[in-house]
């Protein structure tokens, strides 16, 4: 029989306890030295469990059956057969080991045949009673055992289920960090940039330019500060004190920061009748926040053209000219996590996000929002900005 740990219950122990009580002094002529000292020995291995100790469950069984076979052949009381059915129980629950179980049930029926060969009677000792304990002891294991395998299933999904929602808040938290700071990171070091080349030449414009990078970072802030308002909050939707998240309305002063970093960009805006919620708004926001991004990046002195007519939203820009001091930004590498929060965001709320390259060596960006009264499908838009 192979080793398992005996589960510890308080109930079986209890059980065990009163069903030696029965052996002992269940019938007149019961209580003899014979069965009162096995039933003990019988009660030893459900102290220990009882205690903390782990008994392997072969022991567990050899010593209870023993004992009982003793009160029941030795000292010829039935009584002794209750412990033994009750040890049906422990091993069916601790082990789903066929060998074993059918060792135990075979060992308790033994116990039953051999009492009434030698009383000379199946009916008057109680045979077909403990046939029938026998075989409901074995059904009872039985559901005991498949009950704590769902437990644990159902607990293995609950901690599943929770580290799904660590990683999605972790996500989410990565997601908000790179789309405000990335962006407002890049502006503000464009306009550092560019007042540390203009500080000798023309003082004014570098201080204009480090008032405009101020301005950017004193922004940045506040939208960090409204995240964690956010994130402390706990309630997944923005509190007075955090203030509403950015939407369309807010695209205007974002691309007049990056056109203030040197970007030259060309709008087409116009929601035509289309009401976005806050969610879909704040996709459309964080695309176009990115978008831009990218561009002040890895494509500096290009124009670029945002377009905004839902549900489709796209950002294209032209390659950057090479005149430009454009080899820092060619060669950084590119770690993808801009694009991949876009497709995040876009996926969030049904949408889909396509972006690649253009025949004419820029870059696109492409979101098509849910919308069911829009017969244009995203790959149409794609390929019209081909």
């Amino acid at each position: 029989m192979p080793t398992h740990r005996v589960p510890k219950s308080p109930v079986l122990a209890l059980t065990a306890t009163a069903m030696a009580l029965v052996a002992m002094f269940g019938d007149r002529g019961s209580f003899t030295v014979l069965t009162t000292t096995a039933a003990i020995v019988g009660l030893i291995p459900w102290a220990l469990v009882a205690g903390g100790v782990q008994v392997p469950l072969w022991a567990f069984a050899v010593v209870v059956l023993g004992a009982a076979a003793v009160i029941v052949v030795g000292d010829s009381n039935g009584g002794g057969l209750f412990p033994a059915i009750m040890i049906i129980v422990v091993v069916t629950r601790a082990t789903g080991n066929r060998a074993a179980v059918a060792a135990t049930v075979s060992a308790t029926l033994a116990m039953v045949v051999i009492r009434a060969v030698v009383e000379g009677s199946a009916y008057e000792n109680g045979t077909v009673f403990f046939f029938s304990g026998a075989v409901i002891s074995l059904l009872a294991g039985r559901l005991l055992r498949k009950q704590e395998a769902l437990t644990a299933e159902v607990r293995a999904m609950h901690e599943l289920t929770r580290e799904h929602a660590a990683i999605a808040e972790r996500t989410h938290i990565a997601r908000e960090v790179h789309d405000i700071v990335a962006h407002s990171l890049t502006v503000v070091m464009l306009h550092l940039t560019g007042a540390r080349r203009a500080l000798p030449v023309d003082p004014q414009r570098a201080d204009e330019a480090l008032a405009r990078a101020e301005s950017v970072g004193r922004s940045s802030l506040d939208s960090i500060r409204q995240m964690v308002v956010l994130l402390r909050g706990r309630s997944g939707t923005p509190s007075a004190a955090a203030g509403p998240p950015p939407g369309v309305a807010d695209l205007a002063e974002l691309i007049e920061h990056s056109r203030s970093g040197g970007l030259m960009v060309d709008t087409d805006i116009a929601l035509d009748g289309h009401e976005l919620d806050a969610a879909q708004q704040l996709v459309v926001y964080r695309v176009v926040q990115e978008s831009l991004s990218n561009v002040l990046q890895h494509s500096p002195g290009a124009r670029c053209r945002v377009t905004v007519r839902p549900p489709m939203v796209i950002v294209i820009n032209e390659p950057a000219p090479t005149a430009l001091p454009t080899a820092n930004a060619a060669t950084r590498p590119r770690s993808g996590l801009g694009l991949i929060g876009m497709a995040e965001r876009a996926r969030a709320t049904g949408g889909t996000f396509r972006a690649g390259p253009t025949t004419a060596g820029g870059w696109r960006v492409a979101v098509e929002l849910p919308d069911a009264n829009q017969a244009t499908t995203h790959e149409d838009a794609w390929a019209a900005t081909t």
